[in-house]
């Protein structure tokens, strides 16, 4: 165990965003970090202090958006937490300029980056040219796709012997009360939306690009040789007019979806990545996998073979501050991280990083 107690770690943030803003909150309350700057882009939040950013008292680090005032404080790494929505080959160059400065960089953003050989191959290749010439480092995390899905079940098939097949399924349940926000539900999942729409993750594209690099982590680290990846999806239909927290889901419109990304051996699923989401009235279908507490979402774990072993995770918010638990662990992944990074020998890092070294640094009074 590397023992990292006895230095400090200087830090420039960037990204204020809803989980960007955790980030913020959480180096500034690391015992083992020292926070320099911080890196905006929207002219009305240059020049506030950094607690006001997100909710924490003045810290006395003031916002910038003068990219060269960031790099002119030579910090040992950037939590680069600005959205790459819409903006990949932007938020990649971004990255590169901070790495071939020769600063360290941890993202939660660049979500196929989580394990770079799955990963677009510009993308990777840019960020190991950067990394190259800057003497730096690059590591992407996040929660799921994330530490959940490589990190957890990495530590669970270290007790595994035979694998016949692996699947993690995940449970967004009751989304109108834990996610109350109708115009993302019904854009994003397709809530309400009429029997043949798409929804968004999977018109997108984005269940293969995300989460393909996570069924191709699983069967590299098993040793299986995948003849294909394949997407299987449905979405349920209200049999009748559904009361939920936001409305009403009217008869014969989406009140649920379900999809399933596999990596293929022999013709069978042999790694597999399955989602469920629902509002909190939609009747469960006998054909579906329940989840393993009746109306709680969480991820379940499934390991076939000898032995075959289960694995049930669920998150809930603090009583003392009401985070959305997904956000905060999201934020909490690339924050623990950052003591590792920096000590880590400079290139993409390939594979999740784990173990004691990563892990919470507040928990020791």
């Amino acid at each position: 165990m590397t023992d990292f107690s006895g230095r400090r770690y200087r830090v420039v943030h960037v990204g204020t965003g809803l989980t960007g803003r955790e980030a913020l909150r959480a180096v500034i309350e690391d015992p083992a970090l020292d926070l320099v700057g911080v890196k905006v882009t929207t002219p009305e939040k240059a020049g506030l202090d950094a607690g006001e950013l997100c909710g924490a008292p003045p810290v006395g680090v003031h916002a910038t958006d003068d990219l060269s005032a960031v790099l002119a404080l030579k910090p040992d790494c950037v939590t680069y937490c600005a959205t790459a929505v819409r903006r990949e080959e932007e938020a990649i160059a971004d990255i590169a300029t901070y790495l071939r400065a020769g600063i360290n960089v941890v993202t939660f953003s660049l979500i196929p980056m989580i394990y770079p050989p799955a990963a677009p191959a510009p993308w990777r290749e840019g960020l190991e040219r950067a990394a190259a010439q800057g003497n730096s480092t690059f590591y992407a995390t996040g929660s799921e796709p994330g530490f959940i899905s490589l990190n957890i079940p990495t530590a669970l098939l270290a007790g595994a012997g035979r694998v016949d097949s692996y699947r993690m399924d995940e449970y967004a349940v009751d989304l109108d009360k834990s996610y109350p926000i109708w115009d993302v539900l019904h854009e994003s999942m397709g809530f309400g939306k009429p029997d043949g729409h798409v929804p968004a993750r999977i018109a997108s594209g984005k269940v293969n690009k995300d989460w393909g690099t996570v069924v191709t982590y699983i069967a590299d680290i098993l040793g299986f040789e995948l003849d294909g990846i394949e997407l299987d999806w449905e979405t349920l239909l209200a049999p009748t007019d559904l009361p939920t927290a936001l409305g009403v889901i009217p008869e014969g419109t989406v009140c649920a979806h379900r999809w399933q990304l596999a990596g293929i051996v022999g013709g069978r699923p042999a790694v597999a990545v399955q989602y469920f989401a629902t509002v909190s009235s939609t009747p469960w279908p006998e054909r579906w996998p329940k989840p393993a507490r009746e109306g709680q979402g969480g991820m379940v774990f499934r390991v076939n073979g000898s032995p075959s072993m289960s694995l049930e995770l669920y998150m809930k918010p603090s009583a003392a501050d009401r985070v959305n638990p997904g956000v905060a662990a999201t934020a909490m992944a690339a924050v623990n991280a950052i003591p590792a990074v920096v000590e880590a020998p400079p290139g993409v890092i390939v594979n999740p990083l784990a173990g004691p070294t990563v892990v919470t640094r507040r928990s020791g009074g």
